[in-house]
């Protein structure tokens, strides 16, 4: 059947008469109307038009496809609610150019405990609730296990993508450790650090542990063993640190570390040649790699993110908006996007090619502390010290 969208469907209204025509109905000639309506002043009338559009084949889509540019939000969020199933080569090809998360909101909002920590995929949380270290299932509300806390120590935790992984520092003021949890039981204590630990991190792939101390050394260990495989110090290694480390973060491949710490530099470090492949100057406080391992985040205690390209670290990319320090960053699955919290309280979405703000989200009542996308990107989680995860969406 040969789909001509001018012609008349039930649900068209037709002109003639004096009778209002109905909310929501085309004129007589089909697409016509719709375009009418499209071309209005008017968001609501142009939200009306979306609406109806699809209803008129591949000529009423390009119209759908043509409202992800429009001015107004709310035209633009209808258009992609109506599209973002759409299999049409065509929709697909031009969803591929927006970029949701400049129609992000609130979506949930989870009361948790202190001290809140996010899985790599923000399906699960821990925090600290009483006497317990309790880590959760986001979606369902689950405790999945607890740990308890120690006594008058200070301590961090971070989870990896093994669900019953679970690895956290505890510091008394003179002796300090790392223990590796699974499903709630004790598995390594380790101990080699000369200071307190200051970062910690786990590998994508759940392999290794990469530590950061007041010590000045940058420690990797194995998850499952708990054994020490290397050491990264002034004293042993060239181009080592000589200040605290602030931060450490794996590549996606696990293979590359970088680190940075308050002797004013940032480091990326060969894991399999354990050697210093590049220094970068930059006061950092919170470090993320692109999907591709190809762009290098470094958010600092100056509210701006630098973005080096590690192929060429003079071409930089600075992210600036923010008016405090940068808690936490992370990288849309298609490396598009940057998403940055801060002890601002806000929520930031960055172009990750032009360094454009693209959106901001606000509704935490503290810094935000942590960040996590959503395996496919369809949700961003932050967590706060205002004792909130919030999932942040497109309802």
């Amino acid at each position: 059947m040969v789909d001509n969208s001018n012609q008349p469907r039930e649900y068209d209204a037709v002109l003639g008469g004096h009778s209002q025509i109905p909310i929501g109905a085309a004129i007589l000639g089909g697409i016509a109307g719709v375009k009418q309506r499209f071309a209005s002043d008017s968001p609501e009338a142009r939200i009306s038009a979306v609406k109806d559009a699809p209803k008129y084949g591949n000529a009423g889509l390009e119209l759908a496809v043509q409202a992800l540019s429009d001015p107004a939000e709310a035209v633009r969020r209808s258009a992609y609610s109506i599209l973002r199933d759409r299999t049409e080569i065509a929709v697909r090809e031009a969803l591929k150019n927006f970029i949701p998360y400049q129609l992000f909101e609130c979506l949930k909002t989870v009361k948790v405990g202190t001290n809140v920590a996010l899985s790599p995929e923000g399906d699960r949380t821990a925090s600290l609730s009483g006497k317990k270290i309790k880590i959760c299932d986001l979606e369902s509300g689950e405790i999945l296990f607890a740990v308890d806390k120690y006594p008058r120590a200070q301590e961090y935790y971070v989870l990896g993508t093994d669900s019953e992984v679970f690895v956290r520092k505890r510091w008394d003021g003179k002796r300090g450790a790392i223990e590796i949890w699974q499903s709630g039981e004790l598995q390594h204590t380790l101990l080699g650090h000369q200071g307190e630990v200051s970062a910690l991190a786990i590998s994508p792939d759940c392999q290794f542990i990469a530590s950061g101390s007041t010590d000045t050394t940058i420690k990797i260990w194995n998850l499952e063993t708990g054994k020490l495989l290397c050491t990264f110090s002034a004293h042993l290694t060239w181009g080592a640190h000589k200040g605290i480390l602030s931060s450490v973060a794996f590549s996606p491949s696990g293979q590359i570390l970088a680190s940075s710490s308050n002797d004013g530099t940032v480091k990326v470090w060969n894991l399999r040649s354990r050697a210093c492949d590049r220094t970068l100057k930059r006061y950092a406080h919170s470090l993320a790699f692109s999907p591709d391992a190809q762009t290098l985040a470094a958010g600092g205690w100056d509210a701006k993110i630098k973005l080096y390209q590690l192929s060429n670290p003079e071409n930089t990319v600075t992210l600036e908006g923010h008016v405090n320090s940068i808690n936490a960053i992370a990288f849309s699955p298609d490396g598009r996007t940057v998403a940055s919290a801060s002890a601002d309280g806000t929520i930031k979405f960055w172009n990750a090619a032009s360094g454009e703000n693209i959106h901001t989200l606000s509704g935490h009542q503290d810094h935000v502390t942590c960040l996590a996308f959503s395996a496919g990107g369809d949700n961003l989680l932050s967590g706060s010290s205002d004792k909130t995860v919030r999932v942040w969406g497109i309802d």
